[in-house]
């Protein structure tokens, strides 16, 4: 796995329907009207966000190797795999990742528990004085207050840590590779955590393939210390991490209003935003919402004619359906591939 097997498999996805820029706010998790609604469209929630400060050069240099490896193709507008670029993605496997869940939060979860392996370290050691590993001061914060009344000094305590994570790296399925990565980023008295360079020269890959088995470590990670009973530390170190809501702020916003009966052209008024804005709410909202009332806006008929065209033309560009269905706008055919749900009410 390295980021052009990943951008691969996502050209591959969008089918020859997206530009190549299309990938790259996906991977940085933009949440954009277009990018959320592409999450949903090519069911790719588990790539949004995996790599929030992803280098666009980086991302460039990559597509130009698989369009010199004649894997992929590009123009301006659109992006899509060549019939040798369909053979290499179909030895492709998704890797375990919850992108949609976590949104780059997971790399808090890891500072809180480097910070606080650190700190465990030093403290042991009877050294209360050093540079933190972690300079974001709300991690800080954080780890200060989980560690505060703890008998850091005692050998058993950290002990008790160092086997609770032991424990859930073996329980996550994490391969050795990356267990190596994971440990190798970690700090601790007389240890400094190593870079992606690195671990990649160690390891005979590359900084990128590093990053993403780091990632995915991480995501393999954290569904198992849910349980506080069992992993009651690295429980506390996951707090708030999961995404709550899969709405931005706005587009919470506009759904207290929808929840309370106000049109769309009522909310559009009273947030004084543009019609569009709230088109892209509501879409939004759709994504994330099983129970959202698509007939509301659409017909089950119209919904059952429009996915039918759509798999039958083999596309989901809303200009050639827009010309299949001239009596329907934008937003509801936006809305009917959102869902995607036949039957829904």
């Amino acid at each position: 796995m390295d980021l052009s097997s990943i951008l691969l498999f996502i050209i591959n996805k969008m089918n020859g329907e997206r530009t190549l820029n299309a990938g790259l706010h996906l991977l940085r998790g933009k949440k954009s009207g277009q990018t959320l609604q592409d999450v949903e469209y090519f069911d790719l929630k588990p790539l949004f966000g995996i790599w929030p400060k992803l280098d666009e050069v980086l991302y460039q240099q990559t597509a130009d190797e698989l369009i010199n490896k004649a894997l992929i193709t590009s123009d301006e507008k659109f992006c899509r795999l060549t019939e040798k670029g369909g053979v290499e993605v179909q030895h492709f496997q998704l890797p375990r990742f919850k992108g949609w869940d976590y949104r780059g939060r997971e790399k808090v979860f890891f500072g809180r528990i480097a910070l606080a392996v650190q700190t465990i370290s030093y403290f042991r050691t009877g050294s209360t004085s050093f540079n933190p590993i972690q300079r974001d001061r709300e991690i800080q914060l954080f780890v200060k207050r989980l560690l505060e009344g703890k008998p850091l000094t005692d050998p058993k305590f950290g002990k008790r840590i160092s086997e609770e994570l032991k424990r859930a790296l073996v329980t996550s399925g994490i391969s050795d590779r990356q267990k190596y990565i994971f440990a190798n980023r970690l700090t601790g008295r007389g240890e400094t955590a190593k870079t992606y360079d690195q671990l990649a020269s160690e390891l005979d890959s590359s900084p990128s393939a590093v990053y993403l088995l780091f990632i995915e470590s991480l995501h393999m990670l954290l569904p198992v210390v849910e349980n506080p009973e069992n992993y009651p530390f690295l429980n506390k170190c996951a707090f708030d991490i999961k995404v709550h809501s899969y709405l931005t702020d706005s587009a919470l916003r506009t759904k207290k209003l929808f929840d309370q009966g106000y049109s769309m052209k009522d909310i559009s008024k009273t947030r004084n935003l543009k019609m569009s804005t709230i088109e892209d709410h509501i879409i939004e909202m759709a994504t994330n919402d099983e129970r959202f009332p698509v007939t509301h806006f659409v017909s089950k008929d119209t919904i059952q004619a429009v996915l039918s065209k759509s798999e039958e033309m083999g596309t989901k560009r809303l200009k050639l359906l827009k010309n299949e269905f001239q009596m329907l706008s934008y937003f509801e055919l936006r809305l009917i591939l959102t869902v995607n749900r036949e039957g829904d009410s």
